[in-house]
């Protein structure tokens, strides 16, 4: 029995390795290089870090299969993963986050705030960003943290985000807290080198797919870039679905990401000492930076492995902008800050669909265009991009698990 996947990243390569260890003759279809969003910026310095920082973490009585699955390939160390936010632009005023009643004695408005706060209806369901936000912290801390990096992140109004991911994905402590509360792990290999692990048993085809082959609600072939036509028994994507299907009049918009990477030497560390990343709300054109000395290398001291992550649409200028104009940009951002440094190495990796965009004129599409390929009972789809879902690795492995079930049970019926 053959399935043929489409995508290696980290749903495919997953699936691939499942599917493969129950049997299955396994044929993944790749257009670019394996791995997708995990796949490794490599400076020419002998160094690298992640396309914007990738951790795993999970519920280790519930989600244990995550953190089993890639303990097969590669030792897992734990950290408590701590960032700050930097409303005011400055990296002399950093503030917890996630966002922390602490923070509001910073401010010198603090009483307004205090008393915004005690008006809030507390944490409650809501339709949209905004009105779940404005609910809980009231609205000058929605406005200083939350309004304008939304804005910047998704790129459009924060009262149009919708979604079910508020709950899981925003908190609001008493004060400093790790991340994801209880700590997080990071492989000592390279995700590429475990993802190629994984699918060493594959065959892999690199090919962009532009289509299929299909008679009734059956799948007979992809048909691709080059030309080819691969059959199959089942087939399983992980791409943007309108890909797929050309007798519907829809594309989506995902909302991608110009990821900055830098090699430097610097006068000094940007963040405190056990913070990782730093978000920037309000001042400059990107939305985080990550300081990756948590990864297993060995960094030279006063040197550090920096991503600083613009979040855009294709159709934009920031997309097109030369690599040059990304180095000016964030020597004028250390300069701004007093930090003298020195850009050993620099690389800028374009992701055209990082984040499905989550609003309703989107999401009905998805809907349109997935419920038309679901009528093919030999096709599953599992991933971001092609269930258009705001999710994590975790959520992805445990997909994967759930697709791969999916498929044997057909095969048993």
């Amino acid at each position: 029995m053959g399935v043929t996947i489409i995508g290696a990243g980290v749903a495919g390569c997953t699936t691939g390795y499942l599917l493969s260890q129950r049997g299955y003759d396994v044929t993944i279809v790749e257009k670019g290089g394996i791995g997708g969003l995990l796949r490794e910026i490599e400076f020419d310095t002998g160094y690298h870090c992640d396309s914007a920082p990738h951790l795993l973490f999970y519920d280790e009585t519930e989600e244990a299969i995550v953190g089993e699955l890639f303990s097969e390939f590669s030792e897992l160390d734990a950290h408590d993963f701590y960032a700050k936010t930097y409303p005011t632009g400055t990296l002399d005023e950093p503030h917890d986050y996630p966002v922390t009643k602490a923070n509001i004695d910073l401010w010198d408005d603090s009483e307004q705030i205090w008393d915004e706060l005690a008006n809030a209806e507390g944490k409650t369901d809501a339709d949209y960003f905004d009105q779940y936000m404005l609910k809980q912290v009231g609205p000058t801390l929605y406005e200083r943290y939350n309004e304008g990096y939304t804005r910047k992140h998704w790129g459009v109004e924060p009262e149009r985000i919708t979604g079910d991911w508020f709950d899981f994905k925003i908190s609001f402590p008493e004060e400093e807290d790790s991340f994801f509360s209880g700590g997080a792990y990071y492989p000592q290999k390279k995700y590429t080198t475990i993802l190629k692990e994984m699918i060493s048993d594959c065959d892999v085809v690199f090919d962009g797919v532009t289509g299929l082959d299909t008679d009734g609600d059956r799948i007979q072939s992809l048909v691709t870039e080059n030309g080819q036509r691969l059959e199959d028994d089942r087939f399983v994507s992980t791409i943007d679905p309108s890909i797929l299907v050309d007798d519907v009049d829809a594309t989506f918009d995902y909302r991608s990401m110009v990821i900055y990477g830098a090699h430097i030497e610097a006068s000094e560390r940007l963040f405190p000492s056990h913070v990782n990343w730093g978000y920037f709300p309000n001042d400059y054109e990107f939305t985080r930076v990550t300081d990756y000395d948590f990864t297993p290398q060995s960094i030279p001291e006063g040197e550090y492995i920096l991503t600083v992550e613009f979040p855009c649409f294709i159709d934009e200028d920031l997309w097109t902008r030369s690599d040059e104009w990304f180095d000016d940009y964030v020597r004028s951002f250390l300069d701004e800050q007093g930090v003298e440094a020195e850009i050993l190495d620099s690389q800028t990796r374009r992701a055209p669909r990082a984040y499905p965009l989550p609003v309703e004129e989107e999401i009905q599409k998805f809907e349109l265009i997935n419920g038309r390929l679901s009528e093919y009972e030999n096709m599953f789809n599992l991933g971001r991009v092609s269930t258009y879902e705001y999710i994590w690795i975790k959520d992805i492995v445990q997909q994967a698990y759930e697709t791969v079930d999916e498929i044997t049970a057909t095969v048993t019926q």
